[in-house]
């Protein structure tokens, strides 16, 4: 794919949010600017940072006549995200978390496998790093592929080999025509991400790891106010699919269940009790869907078991998900 690193004017506008991230900023933007595809547009969007970002940004800015430069009022991933896409100039689009970095040969490698594929999207493979050095892959397919909508979807949900994180693709920009992050919400990339495969209807999947995830330590600040947006962007999906693509009822329903189980995941991370009411709303959610559960065939032995678990006993299934979640370091 190397014939797109030189020959190539298809320009990249590469977005990166910026809020109190004075240790890691200058790591990432450095591992976007020494990218072996060298047309592109860096935006960096100092999201109101109390501290000396905005200055780090600037100071980049002077270094690289491709990087530009937002300052607006603190409004949230989102909102600084939708700004980066609002002045864009890029036919294509990716994101990058200031937190995290991309190897060199990221944005050729995606955009080689896009002009390849003839498809308006790619997705790569991911490094978690931990922040005692120690790096792990995602699960790695094994060669390169193009997904369609219907896979790309399971894939996307069963986070296999992908999920539907924004950070590790590379976008045409018309694939966010009238579509924007939702401000105010987590979950963001959950609550958009389906629309955009819709739109995108084939999926090209890089297997080489590009994308360097850091695993901060102190990334989530532990809060006794737990977030549902993760079930509610999942229950968004469902009605979507269920309305435009019946034909994958069994994805969105099983996914559904998923994503309540996962939020009730976070009262445990979080050491936070958790309402009666709301586990009732927990296991009601995934006793309704348990028959697409039991049809969901790409589901792996684990969370089937996981499933069970937890509708035959929440204390067991606290348990076990702390144990597991202390080997595997989630």
């Amino acid at each position: 794919m190397s014939e797109y690193r030189k020959t190539d004017d298809t320009l990249i506008s590469v977005i990166v949010p910026v809020y109190k991230v004075e240790q890691y900023l200058e790591k990432c933007v450095n591992s976007i600017s020494v990218q072996t595809y060298s047309n592109l547009e860096i935006i960096l969007v100092d999201d109101g940072s109390p501290d000396k970002c905005g200055d780090i940004c600037d100071s980049l800015a002077k270094k690289d006549n491709r990087i530009k430069v937002i300052h607006k009022p603190n409004g949230g991933l989102s909102s600084a995200r939708n700004a980066g896409i609002d002045i864009a100039s890029g036919q294509y689009i990716g994101f990058v978390d200031s937190d995290d970095s991309i190897e060199p040969y990221m944005y050729e490698n995606l955009l080689g496998l896009i002009k390849h594929d003839g498809t308006k999207l790619a997705v790569c493979a991911v490094n978690y790093i931990y922040e005692d050095g120690k790096k792990a892959n995602k699960a790695a397919l094994g060669k390169n592929c193009t997904f369609d909508f219907y896979h790309a979807i399971v894939e996307m949900n069963t986070h296999r080999f992908f999920d539907m994180g924004a950070w590790s693709k590379l976008y045409h920009k018309s694939l966010f025509d009238d579509l924007r992050f939702p401000v105010g919400k987590l979950s963001e990339d959950y609550y958009i991400m389906f629309k955009i495969f819709d739109r995108a209807q084939a999926i090209s999947y890089l297997d080489t790891p590009c994308y360097n995830y850091l695993q901060r330590n102190n990334s989530i600040t532990r809060s006794t106010k737990i977030n549902h947006d993760h079930e509610y962007a999942a229950r968004e999906q469902m009605i979507y699919l269920d309305k435009k693509y019946p034909e994958l009822k069994i994805v969105s329903h099983t996914s559904y269940a998923s994503a309540a189980l996962t939020v009730y995941d976070f009262y445990i991370k979080n050491q936070v009790t958790c309402p009666k009411e709301q586990l009732q709303h927990f296991r009601d959610v995934v006793k309704q869907n348990e028959g697409y559960i039991k049809q969901a065939d790409y589901l792996s032995k684990s969370k089937k078991i996981q499933f069970s678990l937890f509708m035959i006993s929440p204390c067991l299934y606290r348990t076990v998900f702390k144990i597991y979640r202390k080997i595997k370091r989630i």
